[in-house]
């Protein structure tokens, strides 16, 4: 028959040779019919069967085919059912076959003769076990963990899918590899048991250790081979730590992202027109002395890659042009200007000054995300005319107005652990809302700040525009770092050297809460907090936070003759709601309790202290309630906070507190754009309405605002007396500690590539006690020390830890407004107050 023919043909191009099965029950006949056509009707269906059956329902294949009984024969129809079956990965072979079913005369008059559909099929077994062998390299137990994530783990219980089995087989091999292996072999056992089911064993050889070796650029590359291969991440022989980290392993997709990198770097220094071509791998061998337990010369095969690299013409932008619309449309709108890269004239072409240039213009002309969909919808289209015989290049910027594209649909891909909407409450863009390129870069970078995930780059971002409905669809990969997260917190602060670790897991209760464990201490200080956050609280844009903490502090003040002078324990509970306002803004709101001790020394008087001259503890209990208010937009940071205890909401603190910051960051217009300005100012204080106030609320300020001073040393001095047993009187003097802090720090930052960071800094501050924030316990203070300005200017250099993604910083601080004076006491005795000239600090984290 030729539709049976025709329906064979197809099975053995998707599955393979169509095999013979032996027949149960009466033999089925075939009919030929006639060409179908004007001369005959089409046979009827009037049955389908399924043969060969054994684990797989009748109906699960009914729902995978359109033919149904009652229809009339189509072979097109039966090709797709055909080739449906064989997408399903359930079976070896697939045949279909039809036999003569008798009809009445009547019917058989007007639709002809009826047929019973066959199909002939052999099942796949059910996997019933998966081992994996002979690797040094790669444990099961990681095999099974990286399939896992790559979402290529065998699922047992189902049909076995060769296809799979040759995804893990490929996957394996690629994970070698990755491990500078790139003959591993794997191959693939099959062991058929009894009862319909296999076995599978995938014997893994790693082959031999063939590391790169050298990686060289032939042809007409037009810049040095050192150069080129600096821009060169993923494969990097020679590096620093290249073996730890993989650098001296090729892979093609490792290949591909250097090969991105490089053709970045051409066309941003003058050769638009650059192409890189696909590498040629060989072998040599090398020889290298070792002397690990006796001197001796081992030679190892690397591999060499040699990369055709064709720079092309060499560019200068000749000139840039602005059309007319965009100027208008940008001073119309009157909103704040993004600032435009200063173009020097006949500079080399660079694609990304371009687009950095389109954005600026953009951002003058188009708001972030608009609310209102009707609004109009504008955008910068960029020219550029290359003039070859005199390598000039010129760049027009226009304006156009066009109905925006609609986002269609956006997918995720590379979640393994977060869920799909986890990420969509995290991006801007919204499906059936305008395509906004700006508004999806910001919702990445926020998505980036939750440190759960490697940094987003261009090319794992596909959009796809429809250009007849006017739609786009968003593909974005991503690549997790796991729900778990261990970060190193401390550094040089008001309470001298602390060191720590702070723990998070993300979504263990499936509720996309935070769980947080953190322990910080030092010399002077040691805190423990444990906390739960949950975004999305009821459905909203807000956030709820709630955490338990307990602290030590037993700070030594600078310049002290002796301490420390109390030791501080409280231990409490925090709840805390914030709501995101918009894009940028955020309001929180914020109730704690808390229960503090504190056992002071005998030495300080109790002016300092604010207790009676016979008490040396006090124990306070404190309930307070703040709001705060936050704006980010990521170059610019506000935020203002005020909170109240005591009073109407009890406990024994009768506390106003409050502060204020503001930061700023921009690009350098005149040097060098990858360079930046920094600018940070703040405001503190803190007072009490009702009562004293203690000494450990108050502001022991230091390296923290200005960098090169010790704890303490931003505020003033206060007198302390003590009674010799003889009656006599001495006097000295200790650190008092502030109500009102205030400090300005200015960086210049200069990027050196790898994670790391120099910046020249320029710090001021002051701080100053109010006696009439403190209540009736008032120290006596040497004025000429309370508000007194300190600055001091530096160098900062700044590493962030791969992985954790939390900045290292080292800084040198030379003092060049400081406190060094010898001070008159009551005794006519003389104190020398003195700050350090010069000193060397670290801190983790960022300062601002």
């Amino acid at each position: 028959m030729r539709w049976v023919s025709r329906a064979i043909f197809v099975v053995a191009f998707l599955v393979g040779s169509a095999q013979a099965f032996p027949q149960t029950g009466p033999p089925i006949t075939e009919k030929r019919f006639a060409p179908l056509g004007n001369r005959a009707p089409a046979p009827t269906i009037e049955e389908i069967v399924f043969v060969g059956l054994r684990r797989i329902a009748r109906a699960t294949l009914e729902a995978q085919i359109s033919t149904r009984a009652g229809q009339a024969l189509d072979t097109r129809r039966l090709e797709a059912d055909v080739r449906a079956l064989a997408r399903l990965g359930w079976f070896r072979a697939i045949r279909v076959e039809t036999q003569d079913v008798g009809l009445p005369p009547d019917t058989a008059t007007k639709t002809g003769l009826g047929v019973r559909l066959i199909f002939q099929i052999e099942e796949e077994p059910f996997l019933a076990g998966v081992d994996y062998s002979g690797s040094r390299l790669l444990s099961p137990e990681q095999i099974e963990k990286m399939l896992t994530e790559k979402k290529a783990a065998p699922r047992l219980g189902v049909p076995t899918d060769p296809a799979i089995l040759q995804r893990i087989a490929r996957t394996i091999q690629s994970a070698l590899a990755e491990l500078g292996h790139p003959q591993a072999n794997v191959r693939i056992f099959r062991e058929e048991l009894p009862n319909a089911t296999v076995r599978v064993r995938f014997e893994i050889n790693d082959g031999p250790h063939t590391p790169v070796g050298q990686v060289q650029f032939e042809g007409d590359p037009a810049v040095p081979t050192k150069t080129l291969a600096r821009r060169m991440r993923r494969i990097k022989p020679g590096g620093l730590f290249a073996e730890l980290r993989g650098g001296n392993a090729y892979t093609h997709e490792a290949f591909e992202e250097d090969r991105e990198r490089i053709l970045a770097y051409y066309q941003n220094h003058g050769y638009p027109e650059a192409r890189i071509g696909e590498p040629s791998v060989s072998s040599y061998e090398k020889s290298a002395r070792r002397w690990f337990l006796w001197p001796h010369r081992v030679t190892r095969t690397h591999l060499a890659l040699n990369v055709p690299a064709e720079a092309g013409r060499l560019y200068r932008i000749d000139s840039i042009e602005t059309g007319d619309s965009l100027r208008e449309a940008a001073e119309k709108r009157r909103a704040k200007h993004a600032s435009l890269p200063k173009v020097i004239p006949r500079q080399a072409y660079s694609a990304q000054m371009i687009e950095n240039m389109r954005r600026a213009w953009l951002a003058r002309v188009q708001p972030i995300a608009p609310k209102n969909d009707s609004a109009p919808h504008h955008s910068v289209e960029v020219t550029q005319t290359l003039n070859r015989e005199a390598g000039t290049a010129h760049v027009k910027f226009a304006l156009v107005e066009s109905p925006p594209y609609v986002v269609r649909h956006i997918e995720f891909r590379g979640n393994h652990k977060f869920s799909d909407r986890f990420y969509r409450r995290r991006i801007l863009l919204e499906e059936g809302r305008p395509f906004d390129e700006r508004a999806l870069e910001a919702g990445l970078a926020r998505l980036a700040r939750t440190g759960y995930f490697h940094p987003i780059k261009k090319e794992d971002i596909a959009v796809r525009t429809d250009e007849a409905s006017h739609t786009t669809d968003v593909t974005i990969r991503i690549e997790e770092i796991g729900q778990q997260r261990a970060l190193l917190v401390g550094g040089y602060g008001s309470f001298g050297n602390t060191l720590g670790i702070a723990y998070t897991i993300f979504d263990l209760l499936r509720r996309e809460e935070l769980l947080s464990a953190q322990i910080e201490g030092g010399p002077e200080s040691l805190q423990i907090a444990l906390g739960l956050a949950k975004e999305g609280f009821l459905g909203s844009r807000g956030a709820l936070a709630f955490s338990v903490f307990n602290n030590v502090i037993r700070p030594r003040f600078a310049s002290s003759p002796q301490g420390p002078f109390f030791t501080m324990r409280s231990e409490g509970v925090n709840m805390g709601w914030s709501y995101a306002l918009t894009n940028t803004d955020a309001i929180g709101v914020n109730y704690g309790l808390s229960h503090s001790t504190t056992d002071y020394s005998l030495a300080l008087p109790a002016g300092l202290t604010g207790l009676l001259p016979s008490q040396v503890r006090s124990e306070v209990s404190s309930r307070s309630a703040g709001f705060a208010w936050t704006y980010d937009a990521g170059n610019e940071h506000t935020q203002f906070a005020n909170s109240v205890s005591g009073g109407w909401l009890g406990g024994g603190e009768n506390l106003l507190r409050s502060s204020a910051e503001y930061g700023r960051i921009f690009h350098d217009p005149v040097f060098a754009r990858q360079n930046a300005w920094a600018f940070r100012t703040s405001v503190g204080g803190v007072g009490s309405y009702q009562g004293d106030m203690p000494l450990y609320v108050r502001l022991f300020s230091g390296d923290d605002l200005v960098r090169g001073l010790r704890p303490s040393e931003l505020g003033p001095y206060a007198i302390v007396s003590t009674e010799a047993a003889s009656g006599a009187k001495t006097y000295s003097a200790t650190p008092a500690g502030s109500d009102f802090v205030t400090a300005a720090n200015a960086e210049y930052r200069v990027s050196l590539g790898g994670g790391s960071e120099a910046a020249g800094f320029f710090d001021l501050g002051s701080g100053l006690l109010l006696p009439n924030w403190l209540g009736r316990a008032r120290p006596s203070l040497l004025d000429s020390t309370n508000g007194l300005l300190h600055g001091s200017t530096g160098i900062e250099l700044r590493w962030t830890v791969p992985g954790v993604q939390v900045p290292i910083r080292a800084h040198y601080a030379f003092n060049v407004l400081r406190l060094d004076r010898s001070l008159l006491l009551p005794d006519n005795s003389l104190f020398r107050a003195h700050n350090r000239f010069a000193a060397f600090g670290w801190a983790l984290g960022s300062l601002f």
